[in-house]
């Protein structure tokens, strides 16, 4: 199975966890990390490196910002962690999908279904405008 880490900003890793385990249930083989305001860049380093650690083979490092610290340290074990991907813009479908399918499924293929999933769910409601028939809820 596919480990998971979710690395944020503040707490946001470990309430997404919450928030996407409250709908699929409890998760193996996934940890979170929280970068706070003040935190030595190197001490962040080493909490990533040893919850690394801590998963399978095959790991899927989720994000909340391209550039932001957590993106630029989890960077930095890229060349530790070759079967290690990284991928930005967290948020509860990309986890959903990622949970539902992380066993199912190879990892390149199922790269591209998170990525979509955290496209398509995004979505503007406009009580003013018109339904489309075939729009799903």
């Amino acid at each position: 199975m596919t480990g998971v880490l979710i690395c944020t900003h503040g707490n946001s890793a470990t309430e997404l966890l919450k928030s996407a385990e409250m709908i699929c249930g409890k998760q193996d083989n996934c940890q979170t990390v929280k970068f706070e305001m003040g935190e030595e860049l190197d001490e962040l380093l080493n909490d990533l490196d040893q919850k690394i650690g801590l998963l399978s083979n095959s790991i899927i490092c989720l994000t909340d910002l391209k550039g932001g610290t957590p993106f630029n340290m989890l960077i930095k074990l890229v060349e530790k962690y070759p079967n290690m991907e990284i991928i930005t813009g967290v948020n509860i479908p990309m986890l959903l999908e990622l949970f539902i399918n992380r066993s199912q499924v190879s990892s390149s293929k199922l790269i591209d279904m998170i990525v979509e999933a955290g496209k398509t769910g995004i979505y503007r409601y406009c009580k003013d405008s018109s339904l489309v028939e075939d729009e799903e809820f």
